[in-house]
């Protein structure tokens, strides 16, 4: 009996030390990680910046992207000041930061949750947020963060889909792959087929896309018969990730080579690799005598506008948002794009237009969740079979 009271007695200051706390440790060093300097002013209180990534052509600065892991943060109250919240452009002052901007947190970097007790001072662009955490380590982000890693898993999740096809049609830079993600029913002739082409993830930072695009392709490989029936009448092509450098990186906006890839479409002179490939794979796909009928490119308000938006130039494309707004709410707006990836492809007479998402709220609804992003997704590809299936019974004969 002695020796076990002396063994449990022994055992006790060490299991003391190992459950310590200790020093709060900051790191941005992985997959999509990303802040400036950060500096503890006193006890988990850090003040600092995030990392402003300037442009190529020195107009343009964009800041507001960061994503960190924090250790030994259980059952602590950690603060973060963040300092120098403007950026540049086109040129223009750049503000994103809100009273209501709500970053996200997780303890497994699959269930995010949002911190509430945040304060914006638009005079002196300061944006203050603390939160209280349960377990020891914890991801910090601007917004639901889709990781390059993560990417690399749902692409290597569909290679044994009998519907789906990939290839790679570009390199970045730094090596990584930009892939061709393609869904149809095999067995049914396409020549008749509509041929939907969906990008995502051109800007770093706008993560939302990423969830958006893997709501669409759940879906259509599904067992439901609307999606069975959908791959009989459809070849959807994605590019689920055009910028895997600037995401890896952490970079906000632009890509490894510090250039926006959406304002080079028009101009071969600052040509980068991603946006060469998709459109050299455009042009051969339309030379070999296939279709285009739809393009779409996702991207994200940021944190700053609460409501979902799709752009066009196409007014006939207003029916297609009514049939998306049966399943979440977005509302069409009109603009002329200059340079973009919709400049390009209007270019080629192929019907296009982009989607904007929040990042944040609709209105003064509930903040939006990944779940949110794949339920828009879904239903996007729902409402792009009833646009197309009303075109083809009003058209005249």
């Amino acid at each position: 009996m002695k020796k076990g009271i002396f063994l449990i007695f022994m055992l006790v200051p060490f299991i003391c030390i190992s459950c310590s706390s200790g020093k709060t440790k900051i790191s941005h060093d992985f997959d999509h990680g990303s802040m400036g300097e950060l500096k503890e002013i006193e006890p988990d209180y850090f003040k600092g910046t995030t990392k402003h990534w300037i442009k190529n052509d020195s107009i343009g600065d964009q800041y507001y992207w960061f994503y960190i892991k924090t250790d030994q943060v259980k059952d602590k109250t950690v603060t973060f000041e963040l300092n120098n919240l403007v950026g540049v452009y086109r040129g223009k002052e750049h503000i994103v930061f809100t009273d209501y901007t709500q970053p996200v947190y997780s303890y497994d970097r699959e269930n995010w949750y949002r911190i509430t007790d945040v304060n914006y001072d638009p005079s002196g662009h300061t944006f203050i947020f603390s939160e209280t955490f349960t377990d020891n380590t914890a991801w910090i982000a601007y917004a639901h963060p889709y990781s390059y890693s993560r990417y690399k898993e749902f692409i290597s999740g569909l290679q044994d889909e009998e519907n789906v096809t990939t290839e790679t049609i570009a390199t970045t830079e730094e090596g990584r792959q930009v892939n061709m993600v393609s869904i149809t029913d095999r067995d049914v002739l396409t020549d008749q087929k509509k041929v939907i082409l969906i990008m995502a993830l051109q800007h770093a930072g706008e993560d939302a896309g990423g969830y958006f695009v893997e709501g669409m392709i759940d879906y259509l490989l599904s067992d439901n018969p609307e999606a069975d029936n959908i791959r009989k009448n459809y070849v959807y092509k994605f590019l689920p990730m055009m910028n895997p450098d600037g995401i890896f990186g952490g970079i906000s906006r632009y890509n490894a080579e510090m250039e926006d890839l959406n304002n080079i479409w028009m101009n071969d002179e600052r040509a980068q690799e991603e946006v060469s490939g998709v459109k050299k794979w455009t042009n051969k796909w339309h030379d070999a005598g296939n279709s285009l009928d739809l393009f779409i490119d996702v991207h994200n308000h940021s944190q700053y506008h609460k409501y979902h938006a799709f752009i066009s130039q196409d007014y006939d494309l207003d029916s297609l948002v009514n049939f998306m707004n049966q399943y979440w709410i977005i509302r069409s707006l009109h603009s002329e794009f200059a340079g973009s990836s919709c400049a390009w492809f209007l270019s080629k007479d192929i019907s296009c237009g982009t989607i904007e998402l929040s990042q944040s709220k609709i209105n003064d609804n509930e903040y939006l969740t990944i779940e949110d992003y794949n339920q828009y997704g879904e239903g996007t590809v729902k409402a792009i079979s009833e646009y197309f299936s009303m075109h083809k019974t009003t058209e005249p004969e």
